[in-house]
């Protein structure tokens, strides 16, 4: 993750301090605690991720930062968008790792309703996935298994649609 990635989970720009970004850590989880929000397990692991980042790179936010306040884009929200329209399609799993989202299970009936997310075929390890707009690994063309990938970035599981059960990883 880098500080634009965690930035746009937050839907924060400009020159911050540690204070507005504790704040808007707070709005976040209250929005998306799992006990308020049936998503909240896997929203809550993007926002905890991209706030620990953030406060571990305080000193390199504002040197980082486009003095644009119109640059905003708030990658929380349409995370958020996804997995409920996720959460809607019938024998589908998916799992949020890092910043992304993998997608497995019964998808071909859903193929369109995924293509018009904005989701993207891995044909590789056989699964959609769906990454913020912005996020395109440029220098790293190495592959890594679905497993090295939760082991780089965690997870929190997999969550089967239309039911909200976590799904035993398999490894």
């Amino acid at each position: 993750m880098n500080i634009q990635e965690a930035l746009n989970v937050f839907g924060l720009s400009g020159e911050l301090t540690e204070k507005e970004i504790k704040t808007a850590y707070k709005k976040l989880a209250l929005k998306y605690h799992p006990d308020r929000n049936p998503l909240g397990a896997e929203l809550m692991k993007a926002v905890n991720t991209a706030f620990d980042f953030l406060i571990a790179n305080i000193d390199k936010i504002n040197q980082f930062q486009s003095p644009d306040e119109n640059a905003r884009y708030n990658y929380g929200e349409e995370l958020e968008n996804v997995l409920n329209v996720l959460s809607g399609l019938s024998g589908v799993i998916y799992e949020v790792i890092g910043n992304w989202v993998w997608i497995s299970g019964e998808t071909r009936e859903h193929k369109e309703a995924l293509k018009a997310l904005g989701c993207k075929w891995a044909s590789k390890k056989k699964q959609w996935f769906y990454r913020p707009d912005e996020y395109k690994a440029s220098r790293n063309r190495k592959e890594h298994s679905i497993d090295e990938i939760r082991e780089m970035y965690g997870t929190a599981g997999q969550y089967k649609a239309m039911g909200w059960k976590k799904v035993e990883n398999r490894t």
